[in-house]
């Protein structure tokens, strides 16, 4: 191991505390940190000799979240521009009523727990180590569910052979 990598190797608590303050997020910082490593490891030779590393990676860290942020609030801009459009056309109603009433006697169909991780993961949008906290299971177990309710749901919906067409 050349000691660029061992002084970036004694350097990750720094960067995993750093990443935590401007992410705000665990999961968020764990991947900042994989993200500035891996550039780091890339872009070694722009590092010069004599300076300081722990500058150096701060500085490769906070670009990076900079350009992320950047790339989410654009990606955000565009889908509400996407959005704005698809407000302006009328679809027919009569076909998402029909599949929602289609979709919600599949969904009562489903067992408890594939029904429950649908709805909080899939249609609330929470998050698979709040529910799995929350219910005292691992994370896993919640992944398992989720999949396999969605299957399930695809199944009942005939969308199996759709799906398999497509792809």
């Amino acid at each position: 191991m050349s000691a660029f990598q061992t002084e970036l190797q004694t350097l990750l608590p720094d960067l995993t505390r750093f990443a935590r303050v401007l992410t705000r997020d665990e999961d968020d910082a764990h991947d900042l940190v994989q993200d500035c490593v891996e550039r780091a490891l890339r872009k070694q030779t722009l590092f010069q000799d004599g300076t300081s590393l722990k500058s150096w990676l701060f500085t490769l860290m906070r670009n990076l979240f900079i350009s992320t942020k950047r790339r989410e609030a654009l990606d955000r801009r565009y889908t509400a521009m996407i959005d704005d459009d698809a407000n302006r056309i009328q679809r027919a109603d009569q076909v998402n009523s029909v599949f929602l009433k289609e979709t919600m006697h599949a969904m009562h169909r489903l067992s408890a727990g594939e029904r429950q991780a649908i709805v909080v993961l899939g249609v609330n949008e929470g998050s698979q180590h709040r529910m799995a906290e929350a219910a005292r299971e691992p994370v896993g177990t919640v992944k398992s569910r989720l999949c396999r309710g969605r299957a399930h749901l695809r199944a009942l919906l005939g969308m199996e052979s759709a799906a398999m067409a497509t792809a």
